[in-house]
């Protein structure tokens, strides 16, 4: 692992990434978050050309986002990211999101990475397979330090979304935004307008590939949202997310 232990990286807002209502739409900043945490491994020597190497692969699978504030067009995110160490077989990362303009603190994330053996997908220690030393910025801020599994109960009405060509990421499979993309669209059609979320944590539980057909359905309890996913064709379970509006 290098020396650098963390990255701030600054990603303007463009015209196309937001909404109506001039706010950058909320699912962008999985992409951000996403996008930055794979810059900062390849400077740090353990991104997607290093892991692919050994064949491996590096799978997002929990993150929490909370906000406080969100950015509009023509702003500047500023995104600061560190690794955190591990918890059992997940390498840690946190990410703080601010305003390169006006330093608004937007908001903070704590996401849960897994090594995979490819093509088994068997999940490895990645300290071991990569020869990592992930015990950097254990003195730094912790936002979530543990991401449970999550539970939605009982459902109502789904929404049916088919995984198309232009989904596909370089793993093979469904983009992790579009998960928190799809969230908020069934929470949109369940309330009659957009919302935003305060807070939402995601936990990825099945890979969805292109041609498959993924079922949206949740419940809303006050300002508490849990929304699941399912491949309608086996009924497995792809993601869990909750949150607060």
């Amino acid at each position: 692992m290098s020396a650098e232990k963390f990255l701030i990286f600054d990603i303007p807002v463009r015209m196309n990434e937001c909404g109506p209502d001039g706010f950058l739409r909320q699912q962008i900043w999985f992409d951000y978050l996403q996008h930055v945490a794979a810059v900062h491994a390849e400077e740090m020597g353990f991104g997607m050309s290093a892991v692919r190497e050994r064949r491996l692969i590096w799978v997002l699978s929990r993150i929490k986002l909370k906000l406080d504030a969100e950015p509009r067009y023509d702003d500047v995110v500023r995104i600061e990211t560190y690794p955190n160490g591990a918890d059992r077989l997940f390498a840690k990362r946190q990410f703080i999101l601010s305003s390169a303009k006006t330093g608004t603190r937007f908001g903070a994330a704590s996401s849960f990475w897994l090594t995979l053996e490819f093509p088994s997908l068997r999940p490895r220690l990645p300290a071991t397979v990569l020869d990592l030393d992930i015990s950097n910025n254990l003195d730094r801020e912790d936002f979530f330090p543990s991401l449970g599994k999550l539970s939605v109960g009982e459902t109502g009405d789904s929404v049916t979304h088919a995984i198309r060509a232009s989904h596909i990421d370089l793993n093979d499979h469904l983009n992790n935004s579009y998960y928190a993309e799809f969230t908020s669209d069934w929470l949109a059609q369940k309330l009659g307008k957009a919302v935003r979320f305060k807070e939402l944590q995601i936990n990825f539980n099945r890979a969805m590939v292109f041609g498959e057909n993924l079922s949206v359905s949740g419940r809303i309890d006050g300002n508490a949202f849990f929304v699941e996913g399912t491949d309608s064709a086996s009924g497995k379970n792809s993601f869990h997310a909750q949150g607060q509006i």
